[in-house]
């Protein structure tokens, strides 16, 4: 299971609205001249409902929630379900849409949504909540037992017993703005992703990808590759990678996974949260996690002893920024290389007991790929010599877990 202390880390840029946060999380590089004031809204047009023509933005929401007479009395409310009219909510003006938009934000308790975990757990979870039913599932029973006695003579002693209805708080009060309609969906879909953290396995990022942001290979083609631009892609989300204790399904395979897909979109949108974790298990110690350490790397931060992560490298970011990259592949369980064997001439069998062959398994790497037009001159080949402290000099020197090669995508 993932820790709920991840490391993570600040923006990179200068000037943010932020407070210093131990840890925070590893946000999108963002160009260099974005300043963060703290609004989640206002900096991404795409997350914005278009003002109304002509609309005048009222005395306040109050005013709007509670409806006062001309004599300066509450009118008479209408208890009954049949004089009640349904709410028009797209009739209302863009500006209020925002600030109800706006509101979700105001509770921060929000449960993990997992995308295709593994079968193990990634927050830790009684079986009596679990069980517990919602508010809404209490009214809806409540309505099916009046209709299916409505007709019929009951005793007080067949009355549900109310002890039994305790219901429990919802994790996702507000996931129902995503369920609505197409134009609600599209109108809330930015913040709510923003705010709603994913949990993956390491396997699944290229399939969530191409499934919840499928418009990015063509906003990407798009962008400029100079690491000053002002255009970025409007997405936006909260992204936790679970990575198994044991290597398993892609990852066993000789490419293993490819993480640009998810490089490529966290450096290049407005505003996605991503970090590394562990499946839940007891006795769990993250700082001595070298592999999880490592990953951080790849978002161009080290993991430091307080569990906090040091700034941006800028090398790394500016390689992410132009997009130079071609590929960044993990090979967690690499094949174990096969070495030519001679057969020696017959000779009286010897038996030898308590011994085995001493078999050294291979280093796990991460894999750097440029591509062509991107590639250094020293970049020859699938696997070449980098100079000395080039890999320093990007972030990558002192691994603890992982070896890091880096080559040029070659034809193949």
């Amino acid at each position: 299971m993932m820790t709920d202390n991840r490391p993570s880390t600040p923006p990179p840029f200068e000037g943010s609205g932020y407070p210093s946060l131990v840890p925070p999380t590893p946000r999108t590089p963002g160009p260099s001249w974005l300043i963060n004031d703290g609004n989640l809204i206002t900096g991404s047009q795409h997350a914005l409902v278009p003002p109304s023509p002509g609309g005048v933005l009222g005395a306040g929401f109050g005013d709007l929630a509670s409806p006062k007479a001309s004599n300066g009395e509450l009118p008479p409310s209408k208890t009954k379900s049949k004089n009640r009219s349904p709410f028009r909510f797209m009739e209302l003006p863009g500006e209020i849409r925002n600030i109800i938009y706006h509101h979700t934000y105001s509770n921060p308790k929000q449960a993990l949504l997992v995308h295709r975990p593994r079968l193990a757990s990634l927050r830790s979870s009684t079986r009596m909540d679990r069980t517990r039913p919602l508010e809404s599932d209490i009214a809806g029973q409540a309505h099916d037992y009046e209709l299916s006695t409505r007709n019929t003579k009951i005793t007080k002693s067949k009355t549900p017993s109310k002890s039994k209805l305790l219901p429990r708080e919802s994790n996702r009060p507000f996931h129902v703005l995503t369920q609505i309609s197409r134009q609600i969906r599209a109108e809330y879909r930015p913040i709510y992703l923003q705010k709603q953290e994913i949990g993956m396995d390491l396997t699944e990022i290229v399939a969530y990808l191409q499934t919840f942001y499928s418009d990015a290979p063509n906003l990407v083609a798009a962008l400029g590759t100079t690491g000053d631009r002002k255009l970025d892609m409007p997405f936006t989300g909260n992204l936790t990678i679970a990575v198994g204790d044991n290597a398993k399904g892609l990852e066993l395979d000789n490419l293993g996974v490819d993480v640009w897909p998810l490089l490529d979109i966290w450096a290049n949108s407005w505003k996605i949260e991503a970090g590394f974790g562990r499946y839940m298990k007891a006795g769990y110690l993250p700082e001595r996690d070298g592999e999880a350490k490592d990953l951080y790397r790849l978002f161009g931060r080290r993991v430091l002893r307080n569990r906090s992560c040091s700034i941006m490298n800028n090398l790394w970011r500016t390689i992410l920024r132009t997009r130079s990259l071609a590929s960044v592949r993990l090979l967690r369980k690499p094949a174990t290389p096969v070495t030519p064997t001679f057969t020696p001439a017959p000779t009286p069998p010897v038996p030898i007991i308590g011994l085995r062959p001493m078999i050294r398994e291979p280093r796990p790497y991460i894999h750097i790929l440029f591509r062509k037009e991107c590639a250094e001159s020293w970049m020859t080949a699938l696997e070449s010599k980098a100079p000395t402290m080039w890999l320093s000099d990007r972030g990558f020197g002192g691994m603890e877990h992982f070896d890091v090669k880096v080559g040029v995508l070659v034809d193949e």
